[in-house]
């Protein structure tokens, strides 16, 4: 006869194998404009913690338009999210030509960020499995 508590682990571990089946990959697609430093900054940490956490199989993040300037801020709480997420090869890569119409292209090179054609990386991270979180 089985008790109670073996028979609540043995639930607990098929929930949790049912659980990690069904985990996707997210991307963190950070697209925010100009004047919204605030929203870059939140998907970037939001990827952090969940690159951290391991709240997905795996994550992405791709930057595209301004929101590349943010690889190369020096703002203590931009730069901390930053060199963690580079640190910890989460930064898929930056758009190639943005970054050559913002002249960025060697400082983002520096800081380690690829720099490849931002659509040509969407669709291949989007047909590969990843589903696009936009900020």
């Amino acid at each position: 006869m089985q008790n109670d508590s073996t028979a609540n682990v043995k639930d607990f571990n098929l929930i949790e194998i049912h659980i990690r089946i069904n985990m996707a990959k997210a991307l963190f697609y950070i697209i925010a404009g100009e004047n919204e430093k605030a929203r870059a900054i939140m998907g970037l940490n939001m990827a952090k913690r969940a690159f951290e956490f391991k709240r997905f199989d795996d994550v992405k993040v791709l930057l595209q338009g301004p929101s590349e300037k943010m690889i190369i801020d020096e703002a203590p709480e931009v730069k901390e999210i930053v060199d963690y997420l580079i640190k910890n090869k989460v930064i898929d890569s930056a758009c190639k030509f943005i970054a050559e119409n913002l002249s960025i292209v060697e400082p983002i090179l520096k800081r380690g960020v690829d720099l490849k054609p931002a659509g040509e990386r969407l669709s291949a991270l989007v047909n590969s499995g990843f589903v696009p979180l936009i900020f």
